[in-house]
């Protein structure tokens, strides 16, 4: 998808240094998908149209939100748009709306 980059969320910081890009490691089960055409500062921290998984468990539904750079740094690894899909199939499902 064109101008979207996919993330990976981790519950931990120490799960997100174990993993690679190949060998993503232990992680939620859901992806975010960022825009960042438009990013806009908001309280100091540059900030992120977005969309991902709305409860804390493996492939769940979606919603459209925001995220902070800080927040992607601190608790995601870019993965490809393949990984993405493999992860979480609803995220996709939701951008196809």
């Amino acid at each position: 998808m064109k101008g979207i980059r996919f993330y990976l969320e981790y519950a931990t910081k120490t799960e997100k240094n174990k993993a690679t890009r190949k060998k993503v490691g232990k992680h939620t089960g859901n992806c975010i998908a960022v825009e960042f055409k438009q990013p806009y500062h908001s309280l100091g921290e540059v900030c992120f149209w977005a969309y991902c998984g709305v409860f804390e468990y493996e492939n769940s539904p979606c919603a459209g939100t925001a995220t902070t750079q800080g927040y992607l740094r601190e608790n995601c690894k870019h993965i490809s748009e393949q990984q993405a899909k493999e992860i979480h199939p609803n995220l996709f499902n939701y951008l196809e709306q």
